[in-house]
């Protein structure tokens, strides 16, 4: 017998429990995934039960009701989808929703968002007796030996590290993993991950994380983290971050490496985690990546077409590596002034403007684009824009409305290159 029978009658009783299908949609489940499916496209979405997280009821300000399924995704399921009962159904009896919350609020209209069910997870952290003092410096693995990791270690070296393998998150980024958990100062980390689809992998890695469970899946992982934390890493009692009703965050600097702890709650706009998401992000500096010696000592001006107005070009050389200081001799004859130029006997061109400066091939350059977005809730702006031969498109400057309309024909005379308007559109 059905849980809803068992607690709401027979199954003709539990029918007037639910709203009247309409002919929006429908829901099935085929294969462990919900199928939901909108008449226009609306709500259409698949749910990977094997992945559920947690379930929710809920009805927003225009009287809207769902069956709100995250599986790393967010999923708002109709609950006037045709099928949608039957679904309902046999998810409760899979995972043990909560009925009596649901069906008590599936016919209600007021604003609401109220949990039915939250998978379990066991605790993956641990707060060590001991004092290290060593969370400036890096992260330990829990090999035998153990094994310290300086923060300072790039991309392609950790790739071949012998501790270490990858998997794809759920939203198809690369993972790095490690075998062993991992010690970060005085806690112990089960799970702790690294993003690992930088594009430049010379670089120090830029981004791991944990998401930190306790037994009780609520915000104790949160405030065990912050006793800890904040004593070992602050020598007074402010705290850098928020503690809101709906959400709670501290960052912590670790000489440029900063350590965050956040958890959400139920709100409006947010569902309660269950966890601590813990990141740790590698904001430091690295002037060394940023001088192209080599490209300096043979560099060779064939022409160029200096810019007007306040111009500006990418900064983030952690990310992309043909971003450099500007080259001296750029410098010496032109000033701070921004500026293209050719390198026609080192096939390359240069965009520049505060100190730095992006280089392309130029035989890897097959046109220019313009790109202008009207003013309108905000003010507006314009890029120039190479397409390159391999069709990937990058922005090499950014500046006010039309800032560029007036260099075409010389950007194709200095370039040899077409230059096209793409399509504006509004800032909105």
């Amino acid at each position: 017998m059905s849980i809803l029978n068992t607690w709401f009658g027979d199954k003709h009783t539990n029918q007037t429990l639910f709203p009247k299908p309409t002919d929006d949609g429908e829901v099935s489940i085929q294969n462990k995934q919900l199928i939901c499916t909108g008449v226009k496209g609306m709500h259409s979405c698949v749910v990977n039960l094997t992945e559920l997280q947690y379930a929710y009821i809920k009805i927003t300000p225009s009287k809207e009701r769902y069956l709100f399924l995250f599986d790393h995704h967010q999923n708002n399921i109709p609950v006037t989808f045709k099928g949608f009962q039957g679904v309902y159904e046999t998810l409760s009896s899979m995972f043990g929703f909560d009925d009596e919350v649901f069906l008590s609020h599936v016919n209600s209209e007021a604003p609401l968002i109220k949990q039915i069910w939250r998978r379990k997870h066991p605790k993956n952290y641990s707060v060590l007796d001991i004092d290290h003092h060593d969370y400036n410096d890096g992260f330990e693995i829990q090999s035998q030996p153990k094994q310290f990791i300086s923060w300072e270690i790039t991309y392609q070296d950790l790739e071949n590290h012998q501790h270490i393998y990858f998997e794809t998150s759920p939203y198809g980024q690369k993972l790095l993993k490690f075998k062993y958990p991992v010690r970060i100062g005085n806690v112990i980390f089960n799970d702790l991950q690294a993003y690992f689809d930088n594009k430049r992998t010379d670089v120090p890695v830029l981004y791991f994380y944990s998401d930190c469970y306790n037994d009780m899946g609520n915000d104790g992982s949160y405030y065990d983290l912050k006793h800890v934390l904040p004593r070992d890493l602050m020598t007074d009692e402010a705290l850098n971050g928020y503690e809101r009703d709906d959400q709670k965050n501290l960052i912590l600097d670790l000489k440029g490496i900063a350590l965050s702890i956040c958890y959400t709650y139920d709100s409006r706009y947010l569902f309660d985690a269950g966890n601590t998401a813990v990141t740790i992000q590698n904001h430091r500096e690295y002037p060394e990546l940023l001088r192209d010696k080599e490209y300096e000592a043979r560099i060779v001006i064939s022409d160029a077409l200096p810019l007007q107005g306040d111009l500006e070009v990418s900064k983030d050389y952690m990310k992309n590596e043909r971003i450099t200081y500007r080259p001296c001799a750029v410098s010496e004859r032109f000033m701070d002034q921004p500026v293209i130029w050719t390198d026609v006997k080192n096939d390359k061109i240069g965009f520049s403007a505060h100190g730095y400066a992006e280089l392309f091939n130029l035989d890897k350059i097959e046109s220019f684009s313009i790109q202008n977005m009207l003013p309108a809730r905000g003010s507006g702006g314009a890029y120039l824009e190479v397409l390159l031969t391999n069709k990937t498109k990058h922005t090499v400057f950014s500046g006010r409305f039309k800032a560029f309309d007036t260099y075409i024909e010389d950007l194709e005379r200095v370039t040899h290159k077409q230059v096209t308007f793409a399509k504006e559109y509004y800032d909105c």
